[in-house]
């Protein structure tokens, strides 16, 4: 039984989970911030966009409040039935892609309006299109700044409990805490054959029996169950649905994200899952593309005189080439040359080989990792640009060549190949990447191993929507210099 005594041991054990406690409705709170935090970006992009379609402070604002009430209250409606408020247990990249599709939905429905009443002599469509398009980033921004600011604070997430087997309840529960912007908040384990008030790390573990008394108790309105067979779905949501408001099935995924796109069809009698593999749709492969050559050409012609100038400077602190090329296994297991900024000395293998033999900590570092933190082969100058990925920048024209995407799998060495094992059949799929989820999730801090199974997680969870959250998070990385060496 749940004890007053191990009630109250719980509670020391977990500051942030009595301090979570003030707020029972921790959904509704925030949700409500975001509401607040939508409608001034909302607010900012209407001004913003006034000033820019007339003279400056010329316009009096407050003859938009009618729109701005009207594009408030279809927006708050729309982000409501997307699931934005809050957007607990979405990926940042799905919640971009309804923001930018829900905020160009209720553009588009007030732009038809204003069509129709005549009433663009007082509201420009102008306006509403600077609006529109300063709302596209704003809001998702403000947002994300809005989150980091709360999960800094304490006040981001909801309480829920976790059942399952005792070491993968405590890998999950690791898991989202580590990952605060899915918005859970794991304060205890539940699991069969255990004694109440039992730990494991940071994580207290109750009996199931318990599990009822101890919501009631603690107010805890969400459980997370991992699910060991998709047969038993009916008969675990029975147990637990008079108990908890919301309740989220958890299945392993073993490393395997092919399940991502899961989508459930009610036929009445029958229910079905249907799984869409947005790698063999021709018309997304084709958007893809099309990102790929505009944003590189235009990168390209905007930054040559900068390309030039450090093409200059390598030459003139050592010798050779200012550019290295290197084979690489491409889409299909093709090779092509690697296109990057030379930072390393000409005799870089001669200096690696002496390194490597007379320090076997070198040897096991470049044997997990396949890099060198403090890589004696790499120049000055090679060492900032490495640091910043300023020697990426010439791979643009592979992309332009088609050999490689903006994003993807990172382009592996023909010497690496079987190191990557059975994932090698599934990254040989898709053009490699500049960057990719590799480079966000670690970089250089990350092993050889884990970075090929955030290739195939890649690959089996793409979207147009996940490019543009890395890409975007890719600005993030090289500012900070995170995993950079």
């Amino acid at each position: 039984m749940v004890t007053e005594k191990s009630i109250s041991d719980l509670k020391a054990k977990n500051g942030k989970f009595r301090k979570t406690l003030i707020n029972v409705h921790s959904r509704r709170w925030m949700g409500n911030v975001l509401i607040v935090t939508d409608m001034l970006s909302l607010s900012i992009a209407i001004f913003v966009g006034i000033q820019v379609r007339h003279l400056p402070f010329t316009v009096i604002v407050s003859s938009y409040s009618g729109l701005f009430l009207v594009l408030g209250i279809t927006i708050t409606y729309l982000f409501l039935r997307r699931g934005l408020y809050p957007p607990i247990g979405m990926h940042y990249a799905d919640e971009l892609r309804h923001i930018v599709t829900t905020t160009s939905m209720a553009f588009l429905i007030i732009i038809g309006v204003t069509f129709v009443s005549k009433t663009s002599v007082t509201y420009s469509r102008l306006v509403l299109i600077f609006t529109w398009l300063l709302c596209l980033p704003l809001i998702p921004f403000s947002r994300y700044i809005v989150r980091r600011l709360l999960i800094r604070l304490g006040l981001w997430g909801e309480i829920v409990a976790i059942v399952g087997d005792l070491h993968k309840t405590q890998i999950l529960a690791d898991y989202f805490k580590t990952r605060l912007q899915y918005g859970f908040l794991p304060v205890a384990l539940f699991c069969d054959h255990t004694s109440s008030g039992d730990t494991i790390a940071s994580w207290p573990i109750l009996p199931i029996g318990n599990i009822k008394v101890y919501a009631h108790k603690f107010l805890v309105k969400t459980v997370l169950i991992i699910v060991e067979d998709l047969n038993n779905l009916d008969s675990v949501v029975k147990n637990y649905n008079d108990t908890f408001q919301w309740i989220i099935l958890i299945k392993d995924k073993y490393e395997n994200y092919g399940l991502t796109f899961l989508k459930p069809l009610d036929f009445h009698d029958v229910l079905g899952l249907q799984v869409r593999n947005y790698l063999l749709s021709r018309s997304t492969q084709t958007l893809k593309r099309v990102v790929d050559i505009t944003l590189s050409f235009l990168v390209l012609l905007i930054l040559t005189p900068f390309l030039l100038l450090i093409a200059i400077i390598i030459k003139w602190e050592s010798n050779g080439d200012a550019f290295y090329r290197q084979h690489r296994l491409g889409k299909d297991g093709q090779v092509f040359n690697l296109l990057k900024f030379r930072t390393m000395h000409q005799n870089a293998e001669e200096i690696f080989k002496k390194e490597v033999t007379s320090n076997p900590d070198k040897m096991k570092e470049w044997d997990s990792h396949q890099k060198l933190r403090n890589d004696p082969r790499i120049t000055r100058t090679g060492r900032f640009l490495r640091r910043f990925s300023l020697d990426e920048i010439p791979q643009l024209w592979n992309v332009l060549k088609g050999e490689m995407s903006l994003v993807g799998p990172r382009p592996i060495m023909v010497n690496q190949r079987k190191m990557y094992g059975e994932t090698i059949k599934e990254s040989s799929r898709v053009r490699p990447g500049i960057t990719g989820l590799w480079q966000v999730s670690g970089r250089n801090h990350t092993t050889f191993a884990r970075r090929a199974k955030l290739d195939l997680e890649y690959i089996q969870r793409w979207s147009i929507w996940l490019d543009i959250y890395i890409m975007l998070k890719t600005i993030k990385v090289v500012i900070w210099q995170h995993g950079a060496y």
